[in-house]
Parts: structure tokens; sequence; C-alpha cells
């Protein structure tokens, strides 16, 4: 699935600004960036004591110094595009992390995998 990931988020831009993408942590200096990590896994469908499909869930972290609306709505829209759903009682409310000085959201993502 990482590698979907990095796929889909090959040269990531937001009003012209290119937002790096990083499994679990990122340690560029660039800003605003993104981090994800998948926090579960739901074997939802199953047939003849078989799985048959199942619910992956990712968080994506978004870390920006200001307004982070707009990449929201990238985020969402271009996941939405590659098969994703978004899970809004899954993500987080808006935060700031005092110590980095980073407004920051969490946002959870499921996909739909067959077996």
């Amino acid at each position: 699935m990482n590698e979907l990931i990095k796929k889909i988020f090959t040269d990531f831009e937001v009003d012209g600004v290119k937002i790096p993408v990083k499994f679990l942590k990122y340690e560029g200096h660039d800003e605003p960036y993104i981090t994800y990590q998948q926090v579960d896994i739901d074997g939802s469908l199953s047939g003849d004591d078989e799985l048959i499909g199942y619910v992956e869930y990712y968080d994506f972290d978004v870390y920006s110094k200001g307004n982070y609306i707009k990449i929201i709505e990238q985020l969402k829209k271009l996941l939405k595009k590659n098969g994703f759903v978004w899970q809004p009682s899954k993500s987080s409310t808006d935060m700031y992390e005092d110590d980095m000085g980073y407004y920051h959201k969490t946002l959870n993502f499921a996909i739909f995998k067959e077996e």
C-alpha cells in the first residue's frame, strides 16, 4: 500500500507549493508537509469461511505554519479519486502543536481491498 500512496502523491502541489508526503515521519525542513500511517485493518467481507475482502484505514496528518484548508481539500479530492473514502468520525479536530508551531489536522481514510 505504501507504493500506491507514494504514487498517488508524486509531485503533490497546492497553489504551486510542493508538499512532501512521507510514511510515519518527515525529516525534512519544508513546510507544509504530510505524514501517513496505517491505523487499522478490518476483515469485513467473508464467504465459505474465507476472507474475500477487507478495509484498511490510514491517517494522513497535515502540518502547516498557516491555513491548511486548501491542502485538506486537495488531499481529500486526490484520495477519493484513487478509491479512498474519508472517515470524518475517525478524523481529528483542528489542533495546534505549541512545541513545533504547526497547525495540525489528522484525516482518516479507508480503502477496500480484495484478498
